[in-house]
């Protein structure tokens, strides 16, 4: 039961983690793009960008947060003394 109730909290933990931090990771690459590309008018009077985004902070934000929740011990293993 114990085994379950830890995988389930490091699974969720993962899903949480890797949003959060993709999301952060794309707003700061939307930001530093947006300073360097100039913006254009289309025909029908919206701002467009002419960048395409990249899939390096999803691929960032999937690896730090496994390295995060599956690699750091956060549950020791009680040894028992006999």
């Amino acid at each position: 039961m114990k085994t379950y109730l830890r995988l389930i909290y490091r699974t969720l933990s993962f899903v949480i983690l890797f949003f959060i931090l993709g999301t952060l990771l794309v707003y700061i690459e939307t930001i530093l793009i947006e300073n360097n590309v100039k913006s254009f008018m289309d025909e029908s009077g919206l701002l467009q960008n002419d960048y395409e985004k990249s899939y390096i902070p999803i691929i960032a934000s999937l690896v730090i947060s496994y390295l995060i929740v599956f690699q750091i011990p956060w549950f020791k293993k009680k040894e028992e003394y006999s």
